[in-house]
């Protein structure tokens, strides 16, 4: 009985590690790899303008490793604001039988003048 247990045990653990090989990448690059991504951008779109940041989004998603299909982003500019939105979209298949879709987002805001 507790080889059995055992051997239960280990399965329940190639399991989760299996499942976690397939998600956690998505879910690295959809919250902290976005999520850095905009930040950093907004911050600087006051500096060095609307096309160094699509420039500098474009070359940053395509360097993580997340294509142009699976992405999108918008650069909205306001009076004294820049929002940010970025989308992204993935999907992960276990063992060639169920594939699960993965969407994630982030917006963020930054300011278009500096006050020292």
């Amino acid at each position: 009985m507790k080889s059995l247990s055992s051997v239960f045990w280990i399965l329940v653990v190639v399991i989760l590690f299996y499942v976690g090989f397939k998600v956690v990448p998505i879910y690295y690059k959809g919250i902290f790899g976005i999520r850095g991504i905009c930040k950093e951008n907004a911050d600087v779109y006051h500096k060095w303008g609307e096309n160094y940041v699509i420039n500098d989004i474009s070359e940053k998603l395509g360097r993580m490793g997340i294509p142009e299909d699976n992405s999108d982003f918008t650069i909205d500019r306001t009076d004294d604001s820049v929002v940010i939105w970025i989308y992204y979209a993935d999907d992960a298949t276990f063992l060639d039988r169920y594939t699960k879709h993965f969407e994630l987002e982030y917006e963020c805001e930054g300011v278009l003048k500096s006050v020292y």
